[in-house]
């Protein structure tokens, strides 16, 4: 009986572990692949309920009222991308090409005046003094430069992909208008193919699959809200121009987990005392030490309370959904966790107790 069920056991172990691995490769190779699908599709099921109202109460057409949406959500989006983005570029092609030049004419004279200040004081220690600087100028130098350029060479990069983003962005166009207007008929096809308890096997999925992705949607616009109010605060303390701007801009990068708020304020804190800034430079440090703090307190608790799994367990999710999968698996490993685990309480699926 107890090689039954150790056969049972292992049978069990490896048909998780094949659906895991079927599921690894779906998200990592041929979702992306799908992406400007993936993306209509969504866009489609955002702006459902909005245009089944409007077709209810004014008697018009669905396709028509979804065709007049979808062009004031394009034409809003593109007004808002064209204003942002040509500025943001433009900014950080600026700077980022200046950095060498605000080396040698700011810092390396700054860091002299320093290394001349000490020199006065502990003339005995001269030689290593000189040392010092000239390998922390070495250094910084080629950091600086080597920023410069990699910024510089990725703005160009991003315009030589322009065609390619331009071919992608006009199938998730196409896609949205064809999901939204037919998105009814498409769902009622796609359900047809299913019989019995599979049909509502496939129907929980999309339910819970939709609620999840709209909960952990609300997490982490709260997760934003929440440090762009850090931001906003530290900066009109520390009297930083158009303090609600930059907080805005920096909020929305903390999310991404490869650059966070420390790409953009420990470089600023460090040019900033480099600079002899010492009140901007330590606030600085302690602005990001602050949010750094609360980010990590408030991120499993808030994620894991809208998806219903312990912040331990989200947590866990996160960490091996990027290190496996990057941003798209920081998102999408805790989603999947928790359609599995609702399906499993509802008894569509036994993979656990």
């Amino acid at each position: 009986m107890n090689i039954e069920k150790q056969k049972a056991f292992v049978l069990h172990v490896i048909f998780i572990a094949f659906i895991l691995g079927i599921g690894y490769i779906i998200i990592k190779y041929l979702l992306p692949l799908l992406m400007p699908f993936i993306i209509g599709l969504v866009i489609a099921v955002l702006f459902r309920r909005i245009i089944d109202y409007i077709e209810k109460k004014t008697r018009i057409k669905r396709s028509f009222v979804s065709i007049i949406i979808l062009i004031i959500f394009y034409g809003v989006l593109v007004l808002i991308l064209s204003m942002i983005g040509a500025r943001v570029f433009t900014f950080l092609k600026d700077v980022f090409g200046q950095l060498p030049d605000l080396y040698r004419n700011t810092i390396e004279p700054a860091l002299e005046d320093i290394a001349n200040n000490f020199m006065e004081q502990f003339p005995d220690i001269r030689p290593y003094i000189e040392e010092f600087i000239l390998n922390i100028s070495d250094t910084i130098f080629s950091f600086v430069k080597n920023a410069s350029s990699t910024v510089i060479a990725t703005i160009t990069g991003l315009a030589g992909k322009l065609p390619s983003l331009l071919i992608k962005l006009i199938f998730t166009i196409v896609s949205s208008f064809f999901f939204t207007i037919d998105y009814y008929k498409i769902s009622d096809f796609l359900i047809r193919q299913f019989k019995g308890e599979r049909r509502k096997m496939v129907l929980r999925l999309k339910d819970n699959g939709i609620g999840t992705i709209a909960k952990f949607i609300k997490a982490y616009s709260a997760i934003i809200s929440i440090t762009f109010l850090e931001l906003s605060v530290g900066f009109w303390i520390l009297r930083i121009p158009n303090p609600f701007l930059f907080g805005a801009m920096i909020a929305v990068i903390d999310v991404l987990p490869i650059l966070g708020t420390g790409a953009v304020l420990i470089p600023w804190a460090i040019i900033a005392l480099i600079l002899g800034n010492t009140k901007i430079g330590i606030g600085m440090f302690i602005l990001y030490i602050v949010i750094t703090a609360v980010r990590q307190a408030i991120e499993p608790k808030i994620v894991g309370q809208q998806i219903g799994l312990h912040p331990i367990i989200t947590l866990i999710l996160m960490y091996v959904g990027a290190q496996l999968m990057g941003v798209l698996g920081l998102l999408l490993l805790p989603v999947i966790a928790t359609i599995i685990k609702t399906l499993n309480d509802e008894g569509t699926i036994h993979l656990f107790i």
